[in-house]
């Protein structure tokens, strides 16, 4: 449905399952609608089917009789949009949904064949240059989007900045390797077990961290680089890698307005952190408290189509747990530099080598021990930060593009919406749109 005209589906159906199934058949010409679904939030999807389909429960079809044109009664619902999400959407739903008993009283203009014909061809032609700008805009997104991978991909490669042997061959050719740095991270976790366990009746045998798997090619990295997994540069504490309860001990049920944080698949951008809010009570939260997270933490997507991603939750989360398909990875920031590693975990080359331990076609997935072996490159902690903050440094530059092709794609949605106002408010014709009873019949296919 983000088309105006569909000739195609990703999903099919046999003419025999039609036959036995509740399914019907909705002939070519039918406007279809999204009737249940969140982007009904901001946007009434509708487009025309140019070939016979059949739909699922949150699609409408209205098949037009009496010479009423598809692409006048599709031109219309979308001048329509704004009355349709205000007047028409249920309440008190978890998804947002049409109400199809409203939307069947709404009033419709029934012009002339003639007058129908000349208004869809000028939308046509006025909508038909408005998009070719949107497709432009568009465009340009994908090619930041492709510059922002870039420049990842180019930072776990060691060739954004002068990396730290380049800059040692320079002075006295002294440095800190990475291999040095992990050495000393993961001796300092184990001593630090050691001396927890002496204070326990039953001790237990300290567990080595996972280490890379160096039986294939990983990643060709600069002098004075390393290959370190998760696991390794998890700070060693209790439950630094843990995912989100599963099952009924955290349902959407359990939601409200107010209270600790469920930190939740939509909170995991491509690297940053998306303020989707969900609350639980504190009392709730106190029995999942070995799933908390804090301020600092990265958490890990491991569900979606895009894995791993990740994303470093701020540092004013306040108490907050991570949800089923979240992981929660406390990297050592005395260590490690936190940014670099979320950076690392979202480029192309840790994605390609992590695509062979995602499971699952429709619902693409790694565990927590694929999670745990995730292998990063990387450079001494010196260079991290000088990584760091060029990636900054570009990606803002590329933030002011984006900020002002999506507020030019914001106004080329205002001007379409105005377009067809105009086109039903008698203002885009020279000859007046009259507003007449013709007992225009339509049906109304699920």
């Amino acid at each position: 449905m983000k088309t105006f005209e569909l000739h195609d589906s990703q999903d099919k159906i046999t003419a025999k399952a039609v036959e036995a199934s509740p399914a019907k058949l909705v002939p070519a010409g039918s406007v279809l609608m999204v009737v249940r679904s969140g982007i009904l939030a901001h946007t009434f999807p509708v487009a025309i089917a140019r070939t016979a389909v059949t739909l699922n429960q949150d699609m409408k079809a209205i098949t037009p009789k009496g010479g009423l044109s598809s692409e006048f009664l599709a031109y219309q619902l979308r001048a329509q949009e704004s009355t349709i999400l205000k007047s028409c959407t249920k309440s008190g739903t978890t998804v947002a949904s049409v109400e199809t008993k409203q939307l069947q009283s709404l009033p419709f203009w029934v012009p002339s064949a003639e007058l129908q014909t000349r208004i869809v061809e000028e939308l046509d032609k006025q909508l038909s240059r408005l998009e070719a700008t949107v497709t432009t805009l568009q465009g340009i997104q994908t090619k930041l989007k492709q510059a922002r991978a870039s420049i990842l991909k180019a930072a776990v490669e060691g060739r954004l900045v002068e990396t730290e042997a380049e800059l040692a061959s320079k002075s006295d050719g002294n440095y800190i390797t990475a291999k040095d740095q992990l050495r000393k991270h993961l001796a300092s976790r184990r001593d630090k077990y050691s001396a927890k366990q002496r204070f326990r009746v039953r001790s237990s045998e300290y567990k080595e961290p996972v280490r890379p798997n160096m039986d294939g090619t990983l990643f060709r990295i600069p002098e004075g680089w390393e290959v370190a997994t998760v696991d390794q540069l998890a700070d060693g504490t209790e439950r630094c890698l843990t995912d989100g309860p599963f099952g009924s001990n955290l349902k959407t049920s359990h939601y409200q307005e107010s209270g600790p944080r469920v930190i939740r698949l939509q909170n995991i951008g491509d690297g940053i952190f998306r303020d989707e809010r969900a609350h639980i009570s504190v009392d709730h939260f106190n029995t999942l408290s070995k799933h908390s997270v804090t301020g600092g933490d990265i958490v890990i997507a491991s569900l979606g189509e895009v894995l791993p991603r990740s994303c470093i939750l701020p540092k004013e989360i306040g108490p907050a747990i991570v949800k089923a398909d979240c992981i929660r990875f406390s990297p050592s920031n005395q260590a490690f530099n936190v940014s670099y590693i979320n950076y690392a975990l979202n480029s192309r080359p840790v994605r390609r080598l992590v695509a062979s331990q995602i499971h699952g076609v429709g619902r693409p997935r790694i565990g927590l021990a694929g999670i745990r072996n995730i292998c990063i490159p990387l450079p001494p902690y010196d260079e991290q930060c000088r990584i760091v903050a060029e990636i900054v440094r570009r990606f803002s530059v590329l933030d002011q593009v984006e900020a002002i092709v999506q507020n030019s794609l914001t106004r080329c949605g205002m001007l379409r919406q105005a377009i067809l106002k105009r086109a039903f408010e008698e203002r885009l014709m020279p000859a007046a749109l009259r507003a007449i009873s013709a007992g225009t019949k339509t049906v109304f296919n699920d």
